[in-house]
């Protein structure tokens, strides 16, 4: 009897073990965009293909900097977000431009709302980022 129960006893630890197993070294995705954290270039803003609008869906990096855009109003790169930003935006969308660089939810053109996002952030001086590649903070950022 008591042996039976040592068997028993140590199949439910394997099980229970092996169950547990399967979710060590599952790749990261925080932002739940539909791409792995090392991988994306805006870990917590989705911007990938995961996403059910549909913009900003390809990892969009206007500067190609490493930082995918609805992660990065830092249009001049020099480290932060600030009113010089905000204003090179607001030129953009008065010719309602097409920069990428410019275009924070990347629909296709620079507009008011990517003057409110980038005003935003110049609020608290906001830096690029974060971002799971390697290449973050290097211009080209393949």
């Amino acid at each position: 009897m008591m042996r039976n129960l040592i068997v028993l006893g140590c199949a439910g630890l394997l099980a229970f073990g092996l169950s547990l197993s399967s979710f060590a070294g599952s790749p990261v995705d925080t932002d739940s965009d539909g791409v792995v954290d090392t991988a994306d270039n805006c870990t917590v803003v989705p911007n990938g293909p995961a996403l059910a609008t549909g913009s900003c869906d390809s990892q969009e990096d206007g500067n190609f900097n490493g930082y995918g855009n609805p992660c990065d109003t830092d249009t001049n790169q020099d480290g932060a977000t600030g009113l010089d930003d905000v204003g090179d935006t607001f030129d953009q969308a008065v010719i309602a431009g097409t920069d990428p660089n410019f275009d924070f939810n990347c629909d296709g053109a620079t507009g008011l709302d990517d003057v409110g996002t980038v005003f935003d952030d110049a609020v608290i001086a906001a830096v690029p980022g974060p971002s799971g590649l390697a290449c973050a903070g290097t211009v080209p950022c393949p």
